[in-house]
């Protein structure tokens, strides 16, 4: 039978959690249809045997291909290449789906044709246990829509985006590998070939949040903050012109760049305080000032630390870096 979705499990040392990501994809009904690549992405513990298993008793259905360590980009870009999947998404290691969403999700890719499609998600905090659903096209009435009438919609994370995978393998899509947070590049990258949006209004995906091997803790973001960077620079470089608004997918892309800049200056403030982050973080700002002038505008309107930093002259970067290590939940 046709395989319909994709999944792309990146697998780095996570013998404690792959288990419950591997059999959130076990369900019967769809197995015949859903085509599960576990990449172990050099991992130094058991998850490669883990992997393995299901490999072994459910062959139809799962893959795993083993390589050396490349960072996350590296198991996305792997992924695409070997997938067979009319639809392709994403699944971390220690995340898992939703069963009962994803048999739902499956049936509902069978008959659909659109380029990407958005599902609900829900966050699950590992300290309490309590859980978040994130709809990120609650404002969105019809089930199907073309990108370019979402105007100024708020931008969709990896969560929630499923795409065609036609358009990922017949346009290279590829991440940057050895480098965190390339999900971005994913959110991105695909949308000059995305015309049509499917909106599925059930959860899929279910995103671990407290554990501190994870990108987004403070502990992740201390050790990987440039990276960040990294990834900003290049997404400015493929699209340079997006701050113009020509079109309603330039709007998007320019107010994603805008959120996700923001972010990164808070993270600027979150890392641990040093004269050394002060000035990476001047640094980062005079970058935008002189290459990316019109980002860096909108952030003077819009951003308060911003500009309470430009007009203390940083003299208020101790102040705000003890406000955003207060207030930083991820």
């Amino acid at each position: 039978m046709e395989k319909i979705l994709s999944v792309s499990i990146a697998s780095y040392n996570v013998e404690n959690y792959i288990k419950r990501a591997l059999d959130s994809c076990c369900i019967p009904e769809i197995m015949d249809r859903l085509e599960v690549i576990v990449v172990n992405d050099g991992s130094t513990d058991h998850t490669l045997e883990i992997a393995k298993e299901y490999e072994e008793k459910y062959p139809e259905t799962f893959r795993v291909i083993d390589k050396e360590n490349g960072g996350y980009g590296s198991t996305v870009n792997a992924s695409i290449r070997a997938a067979r999947g009319k639809y392709f998404r994403l699944l971390d290691g220690d995340d898992w789906f939703d069963r009962e969403g994803l048999t739902a999700f499956v049936d509902e890719l069978t008959d659909a044709q659109e380029d990407m499609v958005i599902a609900r998600f829900k966050r699950v905090f590992e300290e309490d246990g309590h859980e978040e659903v994130r709809d990120e096209a609650e404002d969105i009435s019809e089930k199907v829509v073309r990108f370019d009438d979402l105007g100024c919609h708020d931008w969709f994370t990896m969560h929630a985006v499923t795409y065609r995978t036609r358009i990922l393998q017949e346009n290279n899509i590829r991440l940057t590998e050895h480098c965190f947070y390339t999900d971005q590049e994913y959110d991105l990258l695909p949308l000059p070939w995305v015309d049509t949006v499917r909106i599925f209004p059930q959860v899929v995906y279910c995103y671990r949040i407290g554990r501190g091997e994870q990108s987004v803790s403070p502990e992740g973001l201390e050790k990987h903050y440039n990276d960040q960077t990294v990834v900003l620079k290049r997404l400015y470089t493929v699209y340079p012109d997006v701050g113009l608004k020509k079109t309603a997918k330039d709007t998007y892309i320019f107010n994603y760049f805008v959120l996700r800049t923001f972010l990164q200056i808070k993270v600027y403030l979150v890392i641990s305080q040093s004269n050394l982050h002060k000035q990476e973080l001047i640094n980062f700002l005079d970058y935008l000032k002189r290459e990316q002038p019109l980002i860096y505008k909108e952030l003077r309107r819009t951003s308060k630390i911003l500009n309470i930093l430009l007009l203390t002259r940083y003299r208020a970067y101790g102040i705000l870096h003890k406000r955003m290590q207060k207030e930083y939940r991820y």
